[in-house]
């Protein structure tokens, strides 16, 4: 766990000490600061003494106190930089979180950013540079968030949980989209029914990651609404209603793939029977010329006469 410092008030006013006011006026307008302009000496201390009086008070919760805190270093990490929120590294982002005791520096990167964060749909580049990022520092998503906002320029922001999600969902290798099989949906049924609806999980250790989150809780909600559709319940609660729909669909999935082994299984015992049997007669026994002949499916055919 990484060292807490106390509250400096020395180093977070110098800060704000003669600031560039165009690029400060530039921070104002383009980023979600609580800020419509630079704050005072008096201002920055009255938010100090709050944070100090709050300081043991509701541990890991964000409070309003705190979100004016981190508004407040972040500026001020901006200005001390002469950079934008979006390029400020890792390391940059541990400063601002040890001014905290209960978040983590990717704590206060997602607080800070959730104002910004939009839902813009993925660029062919970003997809690119978050498969090259990922090769380069193996799901250390804000890292690979921060990196690919910096490479790209992009307008918005992306947070280290949407990188993760697109690649986990979309980008994997991994991932196979073939039709679901009926042997797959009867291993995700009785896996949620053992595990629980631990998609993460079932995703990593039963399907090898192979099927995705999404794809797997999309499929056990689709068999359940076309098993709803099927029968009739009366009045039930959802957790009643949801167990007799699982286990009417993992009968029906053990009878169809029962029934399947079988079918295959009698299918190989066909082919083993209808392999030919061959039988040479002896010219000195028969007078006929020498023919050969072979079983199909218990009928005597002639291949050819010698």
């Amino acid at each position: 766990m990484q060292k807490k410092t106390p509250l400096d008030r020395h180093t977070i006013l110098e800060m704000f000490y003669q600031p560039e006011q165009e690029f400060a006026q530039f921070l104002l307008k383009n980023y979600q600061f609580s800020f419509q302009q630079l704050p005072t000496a008096e201002e920055i201390n009255s938010i100090l003494n709050s944070v100090e009086k709050a300081y043991n008070s509701k541990r890991g919760m964000w409070t309003p106190c705190q979100d004016k805190f981190l508004n407040l270093l972040v500026l001020g990490t901006c200005l001390k930089s002469q950079e934008s929120p979006v390029d400020l590294s890792s390391y940059q982002w541990e400063q601002i979180s040890r001014m905290f005791r209960y978040h983590n520096w990717k704590g206060c990167r997602n607080r800070w950013l959730e104002e910004c964060h939009q839902k813009v749909g993925w660029t062919s580049e970003e997809d690119q540079v978050l498969i090259q990022l990922q090769q380069l520092h193996p799901n250390k998503w804000c890292e690979i968030a921060i990196e690919m906002m910096k490479i790209c320029k992009t307008p918005y922001i992306r947070q280290g949980k949407q990188c993760r999600d697109r690649w986990v969902n979309k980008l994997d290798p991994n991932i196979v989209n073939l039709p679901w099989t009926k042997e797959e949906e009867l291993k995700l049924l009785r896996e949620i029914e053992k595990r629980g609806k631990r998609w993460a999980e079932i995703s990593l250790k039963v399907f090898k990651l192979r099927r995705t989150e999404n794809t797997i809780k999309n499929r056990y909600y689709n068999l359940l609404k076309q098993e709803e559709n099927k029968i009739k319940l009366g009045k039930v609660t959802k957790d009643e209603k949801n167990e007799i729909l699982v286990k009417s669909i993992i009968q029906q999935l053990e009878q169809s793939v029962d029934c399947k082994y079988h079918l295959k299984n009698e299918e190989t015992q066909d082919s083993r029977h209808q392999e030919y049997h061959l039988q040479i007669f002896d010219n000195n026994q028969l007078q006929k010329p020498l023919k050969l002949v072979c079983l199909v499916k218990r009928k005597i055919v002639k291949l050819n006469e010698i």
